[in-house]
């Protein structure tokens, strides 16, 4: 199986290189052509991966569940130096849902002593367990294997939320009777944001739409994997491997993958049981839980080429990773073929018309896969650009990230901010200079027409295509970013003009 599984990873980039055999103009360009082709194979083998994942997406349904009351629940709410008044929230809505099936601990790694003293004022006045720790080894992963230790043996189930994501009245009704199944290891629920004027964070709920309506819902039942909040877990399962996973910055999908290595089965249910989520509403908040997922989705890597899982659920998560690449580097890599062949480096050897007839009809059939397995979701037009857009806007972090993978640097880990912040717009000058080659190829290839041979004209009209795609996309992302300002943010930008 691992051999199988190494095959189908490597294949996209064996493809490149073989495609880039032929296409390559001289060896000074042949690692572009390279990269180039490889961002191409990489969009394909992820499309068909969705493809085989979404196929039962559309038929997903959950099963009628009735109540249990067998199973001892502890009910944590991690924070590190979160507002403490979201915070009360969250643990009241956490032990309204829990009742009398177990307990709701505070794990809480802040440092600031006003906030541990508010709250674990707050936990004893209602009934909850304050955990503190002086020392974040594994950060939120280290916090929870160490309260779990605590804990011994008397609780059966551990269910995970942020200190933002709050459980409805019947989460626990719903969720524990999944358990009855000793194959079931864990459950997980979608996360939802509130809604907000900020276009950041519209984007930013538009952007989970395909994912938690779709792809969560293929993955039933084989490779769901824990989101961090709103994750109900068998702590049995959890011991049996290892706990969860502290060397990474994204320790649910980690720990899923170590838990569907052992042959156990996750359950999605696709309820609206957790509410209030607060999105990233601003752009360096949202730069920065993209960066984190995307370094965590490059440091599973290693764990998934030396893991023994089966293909389809191998390849469920390597879809993950391709994704990230794709946003990150080889979007870089896709921004920068045009401008290179608008100012007369020509790095490819392919007839346009061939370019054409074969990419074509796959462009349009994904659009309209897409199209099609959107329906009745809310996603729609303006979710579709708002989602392209924010996905421009956080290449340069993605691939910052990939980068600092690659170079093996210790990355900080930093809470995504809730609601808005005043951090600085410095984010956006990557971009506006990216955007400002965009303009002069596209002005370049405009006067490139004049005097162009039929052929030519061809191969300038798909170059000034994709520099119009990107351009558009990219300068959507910095107006939404800019409109999503505070206000002190945008008195700040308009002192540096």
């Amino acid at each position: 199986m691992k051999v199988l599984n190494l095959t189908f990873f490597s294949l996209p980039f064996v493809t490149a290189f073989i495609i880039t055999y032929f296409t390559y103009t001289s060896l000074w360009t042949a690692w572009f052509d390279f990269l180039l082709w490889t961002s191409v194979t990489l969009g394909f083998f992820q499309f068909i991966t969705t493809f085989i994942q979404t196929k039962g997406a559309l038929n997903y349904s959950l099963p009628y569940a009735v109540k249990v009351s067998k199973f001892k629940v502890a009910g944590f709410v991690t924070a590190y130096n979160e507002n403490p008044e979201i915070v009360k929230k969250t643990l009241l809505s956490v032990k309204a849902a829990l009742g009398n099936r177990g307990t709701v601990f505070l794990l809480d790694d802040s440092t600031k002593p006003e906030i541990i003293r508010e709250l674990s004022e707050f936990c004893k006045s209602n009934g909850i367990v304050y955990f503190h720790r002086t020392e974040r080894r594994g950060f939120k992963a280290g916090a929870i294997n160490d309260a779990i230790k605590a804990l011994g043996d008397e609780y059966d189930l551990v269910a995970i939320f942020d200190a933002d994501q709050r459980p409805t009245k019947n989460f626990f009704d719903i969720v524990m009777p999944f358990f009855e199944d000793p194959r079931v290891a864990f459950v997980q629920v979608p996360q939802y944001y509130e809604k907000t004027k900020s276009l950041i964070g519209q984007g930013a709920r538009y952007q989970q739409e395909p994912f938690l309506r779709r792809i969560m819902r293929g993955r039933d039942l084989r490779s769901a994997f824990s989101l961090g909040s709103g994750t109900v877990y068998r702590i049995s399962a959890l011991k049996e491997v290892g706990m969860l996973e502290e060397n990474t910055v994204t320790e649910d999908v980690a720990t899923s993958v170590k838990i569907h290595e052992k042959g156990y089965i996750s359950k999605y249910v696709d309820l609206p049981l957790i509410w209030y989520g607060t999105p990233p509403t601003e752009v360096s908040a949202y730069i920065t839980q993209q960066s984190r997922w995307a370094l965590g989705g490059f440091q599973l890597i290693g764990t998934l080429l030396n893991s023994d899982l089966d293909f389809r659920t191998f390849m469920d998560y390597v879809s993950g990773v391709f994704y990230w690449l794709e946003v990150g580097p080889f979007t870089l890599v896709q921004i920068a073929a045009p401008i290179t062949f608008m100012f007369g480096i020509y790095f490819l050897k392919l007839s346009p018309m061939i370019y054409v007839s074969a990419y074509v009809p796959y462009f349009v059939f994904s659009f309209y896969y897409f199209y099609y397995l959107m329906r009745g979701t809310e996603y729609g037009l303006k979710g579709f650009i708002l989602h392209q857009a924010l996905e421009y806007i956080e290449f340069i972090g993605v691939t910052a990230s990939f980068f600092a993978w690659v170079l093996k640097r210790k990355v900080p880990f930093k809470v995504t901010a809730k609601g808005r912040s005043t951090r600085s717009m410095r984010p956006l000058i990557y971009h506006v200079i990216i955007l400002t080659l965009l303009v002069a190829s596209m002005v370049k290839g405009i006067l490139l027409i004049r005097g162009a041979s039929p052929l030519q004209l061809w191969s300038i009209g798909i170059n000034l295509f994709w520099a119009s795609w990107h351009y558009f996309f990219l300068i959507t992302g910095v107006y939404i970013s800019i409109a999503s300002m505070s206000e002190e943010e945008k008195s700040y930008l308009s002192f540096l003009s």
